[in-house]
């Protein structure tokens, strides 16, 4: 495998534990939720986290790397968790840049596979940016200081 090829694989590798970094941290936000909907959105948006780490180990595997070490299991987050909803999408937008970045690289290897894989993670971290920043400035607001209605109709959010 030559340097572009490890370039690549350092890039995917790389993605990968933010990836499982980022589904832990979104797997903590939830459990500091008691609104029901929010924290099951939450879980989903994790899931979606996991897939893409998924995708990206079957990708390195074809490539003929790994194991990769595994990030720590507890994840450090600030009290605050509308703070921690506006960097975890903020760090989703910086990855979506990331995921177009190695796209291109995978393209200029004739790695289409590869490429295929970081432009779906690259749309589905737009996805979640946009998401959690609305769930930080919008819907989500009211839950974590207290102010929503207990008996909040599922349409009213």
């Amino acid at each position: 495998m030559g340097a572009r090829h490890t370039r690549l694989a350092a890039a995917l590798a790389a993605a990968w534990e933010a990836e499982v970094v980022s589904a832990r941290r979104m797997t903590a936000l939830a459990e500091r939720i008691s609104d029901a909907r929010v924290r099951a959105r939450l879980m989903v948006l994790a899931a979606f986290c996991r897939a893409h780490a998924s995708r990206l180990l079957a990708r390195l595997a074809a490539l003929g790397r790994g194991p990769l070490p595994v990030p720590p299991e507890n994840i450090e987050l600030d009290p605050d968790t509308l703070l921690e909803l506006r960097r975890e999408g903020a760090f989703a937008r910086a990855s979506a840049a990331r995921y177009e970045t190695t796209a291109e690289l995978a393209r200029q290897q004739a790695d289409l596979s590869s490429a295929w894989v970081c432009e779906l993670n690259r749309t589905e971290e737009q996805d979640r940016s946009r998401e959690l920043l609305s769930l930080a400035e919008g819907a989500l607001g009211p839950v974590v200081h207290g102010d929503a209605p207990a008996s909040a109709a599922p349409g009213d959010s």
